[in-house]
């Protein structure tokens, strides 16, 4: 796909690529969840609205995810310095993809045997059967409804047609004898209808069973001039009555529902009420499944990202103080320890770094050892050989005043004068010597203190522009912060090197003098270079410039480069020489930028 979108030109920046091929899974990701968690509503996509509406609402959770992982993905490509953030962020996402992946398939899975298992749960035919039976078990019912209502037509007729007559006493006992011989209860009222309700009240002073509960009953209902039927239950007792309005009378014939009737109907009538109770709440589990179990993966997606930011920061928390650690030791601190309790890998992996930082220190201070007797040695042989030279004149003038003085030589005198302004010569020649050395073996203790370089840089190079056929050419990067050096020992540097830049160029030429801000290995550094046009050094003597002892000049000692090796060193700094014989010698010094107020800096230890 990637290749593809580079071959047809779509997009030329790997970034642009990249971001689409995202959306394009991202788009995919919610298709897929949508198309399996709801398919009740997009088996026909063209004629389901609520599909339309899902989909709808998908585009800002995708475009939020989008701009989300995006953001995320360009602040780690973009911020590589802040290497526990960067791996903290990278580790959150992979968790959160590992749990997303497999929740998808079982999020789907999950969703599909749900629809099957509901599905399996309501049958038409269990509907159909529960509402035959309903209409089974009220059979009886009915059949009573069509009887009281031809008793109740029947009755109408004959009041019509005067056979029969409410309006006397001997009437109404006369109907009400017949029908409770039927087994049916004829409760006769006088009835003024009204708007707020109907008012009733016996006509004869016989009180029946159940009288008052009728009363209450059609004080309130609406009447025609038709017949009524009703179904009433009181105390628990079901009964069937017709009413009749006949001039100012309310007939009502009532018949009790057998029991087991009652019961029967009753319990397929509550079935089937259950049933699609049951039906309706399986139907909206199904129509919801898909959003509940979508909910339920943005709750899990949700607690892997807070699990998986905590779970990282547990992780890297180790590595960034592993890595700080690292820092310190390569600033020249060995007193670095690491401590965890948990015996687990990164609890071997810090034992394993004491024990680094340990044997380090111990190799260095061996090393060390052995590279200042060497040195001792190598300055102990030219102290030998600076003090032969001088030694064999002094002893020539002692020699030579002795055996004068011992024949009496007449010029005795000047012969002693000669003889001691020689001896005292040579001495000066011999302390000489030996304040050189001991200005090499000695130096001064470091007070590193806040110094602008660029300043001390030009104030050296100030001292020496009195020369009129050398010309300097300095670059200086105002962008330099000030940093912590011993300010006289880092002059005396720079001082030793300009002059022996000069000594090299002779009677004209250049001498150029830069300071630039570079970053070596993601450390900013202070880089100065002192470059001259002059005679250069021989290829074989480069390696022996910064030997105490060894110089290419007639009058040199050789102490001067060793001495700037040593101060360049104590500043935990660099310098390196590149020369070509004929065409010049340039001095690199590099210097860290530190921040701490120089309490790493090394410290002359030769005392």
């Amino acid at each position: 796909m990637k290749n593809l979108l580079k071959k047809l030109n779509l997009f030329t920046d790997e970034t642009r690529i990249q971001d689409v091929l995202f959306l394009v899974g991202i788009f995919v990701f919610i298709a897929i969840l949508i198309i399996g968690l709801f398919p009740g509503k997009n088996v026909m996509i063209v004629k389901s609205q609520e599909f339309f509406i899902y989909a709808v609402m998908t585009v800002p959770l995708v475009a939020a995810l989008y701009f989300i992982v995006m953001s995320l993905r360009r602040h780690l490509y973009t911020e590589p310095a802040q290497f526990g953030s960067s791996i903290r962020k990278k580790m959150a996402m992979a968790f959160v993809f590992v749990a997303i992946l497999p929740s998808l398939p079982i999020v789907l899975t999950s969703n599909y045997l749900l629809n099957q298992t509901l599905s399996g749960l309501i049958f038409d035919k269990t509907s159909q059967a529960l509402t035959e039976a309903v209409s089974m078990s009220n059979e009886p019912v009915v059949q009573m409804k069509l009887g009281i209502h031809r008793e109740m037509e029947a009755l109408k007729y004959q009041l019509d047609n005067r056979t029969l007559s409410v309006d006397f006493r001997e009437g109404r006992e006369y109907l009400r004898s017949i029908y409770t011989k039927k087994g049916m209860t004829l409760f006769i009222f006088n009835f003024f209808p009204g708007e707020k309700g109907n008012a009733l009240w016996r006509v004869d002073p016989v009180s029946e069973d159940f009288e008052k509960n009728f009363m209450d009953f059609f004080r309130i209902a609406g009447f025609d001039d038709g017949i009524r039927i009703d179904k009433l239950s009181i105390q628990e007792i079901d009964f069937l009555a017709g009413s009749l309005r006949y001039k100012q009378y309310l007939l009502v014939l009532c018949k009790n529902i057998p029991e087991d009737i009652a019961k029967r109907a009753q319990i397929f009538t509550d079935s089937l009420a259950d049933h699609k109770r049951l039906a309706n709440t399986i139907n909206e589990l199904k129509s919801n499944s898909g959003m509940y179990l979508f909910g339920l993966m943005l709750f899990i997606v949700l607690v892997s990202v807070l699990m998986s930011l905590y779970l990282s920061k547990n992780i890297t928390k180790p590595v960034l103080k592993l890595s700080e650690a690292a820092q310190d030791v390569a600033k020249g601190n060995f007193d670095v320890s690491l401590y965890r309790e948990s015996e687990d890998e990164l609890g071997t992996l810090f034992k394993s770094f004491n024990r680094m930082v340990y044997e380090l220190n111990r190799n260095r201070k061996i090393i060390y050892q052995k590279q200042r007797l060497e040195a001792w040695r190598e300055m102990a042989r030219q102290v030998v050989h600076e003090i032969k030279n001088p030694l064999t004149p002094i002893r020539l003038s002692a020699e030579r005043i002795r055996k004068q003085f011992s024949e009496n030589h007449p010029d005795i005198k000047n012969i002693v004068l000669t003889g001691t302004e020689t001896i005292i010569e040579e001495i000066g020649v011999l302390m000489n010597i030996l304040s050189e050395f001991t200005e090499f073996a000695r130096l001064p203790e470091m007070k590193p203190m806040k110094t602008d370089i660029n300043a001390l840089l030009e104030s050296c190079v100030k001292f020496f522009s009195s020369h009129e056929q050398i010309h300097f050419h300095t670059i200086i990067d105002k962008q330099i912060p000030e940093i912590y050096i011993d300010k006289r020992l880092m002059k005396q540097t720079l001082n030793n090197l300009i002059q022996n830049a000069i000594d090299a160029v002779g009677v004209e030429g250049n001498i150029f003098v830069n300071s630039a801000y570079v970053a070596v290995n993601g450390t900013g550094l202070v880089r100065i270079i002192i470059r001259d046009d002059g005679i250069g050094i021989k290829e074989f003597d480069k390696d022996k410039i910064f030997t105490p002892g060894f110089s290419t000049k007639s009058s040199g000692r050789g102490i001067g480069l060793a001495i700037v090796e040593k101060i360049i060193m104590e500043h935990r700094g660099e310098i390196t020489c590149k020369s070509e014989y004929g065409k010049g010698t340039e001095f690199i010094i590099d210097l860290p930028i530190d921040t701490n107020e120089g309490q790493n800096h090394g410290k002359n230890t030769d005392r």
